[in-house]
């Protein structure tokens, strides 16, 4: 955002976001190697988002952990798709369980929605709907533990370690942790909303957000990665008061989807 220009989202370059990189051409040799160019983007991608997955703990143990950093990447090139990421997201929140085991698998799944939140979401809309989020994510790790080449439904409902939940569990610990960072951001009720007050905010406070950083990686490294237990994270993460009864919550979660 240039001098003079405050108050407005930077707008979306050419190229970026899930946009499909078009060929021009013809034949069928040159369809077949379109195909299979796809075939392997879409192979990288997947491949990319369990990476990414897997170490976003590991990046918040280390002094490497930088939430403003990561926000402010995404901000330079998304914030004018909010309006469209705002529909996406509603419809992840509504999508019916027989589907939550199958999104499991997408790269556009839970762990992805979970992050779009962030950037999305205010935080009084967050703390509405984490617990949602939460079960989302804990369906996920079900899934590829029971299934890790993919599955469209739950063939084991049994209740596992909790290692076998716990990357889930932190990752969604890191998504709180970073709201609890940007508390005093104001929510706009501008064009952009949320997204324009919270890119506005990570632009002029780099002290501030350094230092709730290194805060909510102490509490991160501290308090979350210790736990050994399921109800402990929950009494952790301030859950305790919303799911009372941490072992029939899950128990009943994942006898109820398909």
């Amino acid at each position: 955002m240039g001098p003079g220009k405050k108050g407005r989202c930077r707008e979306e370059g050419p190229g970026r976001g899930r946009r499909a990189w078009i060929i021009r051409g013809s034949g069928s040799s040159r369809q077949g190697w379109v195909g299979s160019v796809e075939s392997s983007k879409r192979s990288a991608n997947v491949t990319r988002q369990r990476q990414i997955e897997q170490i976003l703990p590991a990046l918040a143990a280390g002094s490497c952990f930088h939430p403003a950093f990561i926000l402010s990447c995404r901000f330079s090139s998304r914030t004018r798709a909010t309006s469209r990421e705002e529909k996406n997201l509603q419809g992840f929140l509504e999508q019916p369980k027989e589907k939550w085991v199958e999104s499991a698998f997408e790269v556009d799944g839970p762990y992805y929605f979970t992050v779009l939140a962030l950037h999305i979401l205010p935080p009084e809309q967050w703390r509405a709907t984490r617990v949602e989020i939460l079960r989302r994510l804990l369906v996920t790790s079900q899934a590829r533990a029971v299934a890790p080449g993919g599955a469209t439904r739950l063939t084991d409902k049994a209740v596992k370690d909790y290692s076998a939940y716990r990357s889930s569990l932190l990752f969604w610990a890191l998504v709180d942790l970073i709201y609890n960072m940007f508390k005093k951001v104001p929510t706009s009720n501008t064009e952009g909303g949320w997204s324009c007050s919270l890119a506005e905010y990570i632009r002029h406070n780099d002290m501030p957000i350094y230092e709730a950083a290194d805060k909510a990686l102490k509490t991160f490294q501290e308090e979350f990665m210790p736990v050994e237990t399921f109800s402990e994270f929950l009494d952790v993460a301030g859950l305790l008061s919303e799911i009372t009864d941490p072992e029939s919550f899950l128990k009943d979660l994942l006898n109820s989807v398909p």
